[in-house]
């Protein structure tokens, strides 16, 4: 994982509060799903959540933590994607989505510049796994997560930066 070496261009998403600590730790899920772990949301008396605080061209700042590359953030923690384009997206992109623990209700993905449409195989998986599936462009999407993640809804973003990095450290 590499952070920003110079200082990105950032546009500010929805909202700022709520942050949590960053932490950072390596794990690897059932059938292979290897994530890296970028940041928890602390404990407090208030609900914690993770948020999409800004977005550049390569990258996201969530809850703080600036990040290059695709990331996938659900309410309390933020991971590490792998693609890192459309066309890298594949319905093995999307396969952990039913295994993660409190399960999510819907995905948000965050397509980069401009909204794709997705491989037809992807929207037939969400609905057989009875999840919504909204495609956005990458800072509407940040925002519309924000937004369901602060009324506490079940919601995840996966999102591909505005012009994929040109490498990433994978492994």
């Amino acid at each position: 994982m590499r952070l920003f070496g110079n200082k990105p261009s950032w546009r500010r998403g929805l909202s700022s509060s709520g942050l949590g600590s960053g932490s950072r730790g390596r794990a690897a899920g059932d059938g292979g799903y290897n994530v890296d772990l970028l940041s928890v949301a602390g404990t407090s008396s208030e609900k914690p959540y993770m948020m999409v605080n800004a977005y550049s061209r390569t990258g996201f700042r969530v809850s703080g933590l600036q990040l290059e590359g695709s990331v996938c953030v659900a309410p309390h923690a933020s991971f590490l994607w792998r693609p890192r384009s459309l066309d890298e997206l594949s319905l093995e992109s999307f396969r952990f989505v039913p295994l993660l623990e409190p399960p999510v209700d819907i995905v948000v993905v965050g397509c980069g510049a401009r909204i794709a449409q997705l491989d037809p195989s992807i929207r037939r998986f969400f609905e057989r796994q009875r999840i919504a599936l909204e495609v956005q462009t990458s800072p509407n999407a940040c925002s519309m997560f924000n937004f369901l993640n602060q009324e506490d809804r079940r919601a995840l973003a996966l999102l591909l930066p505005l012009q994929p990095a040109e490498s990433r450290a994978d492994e």
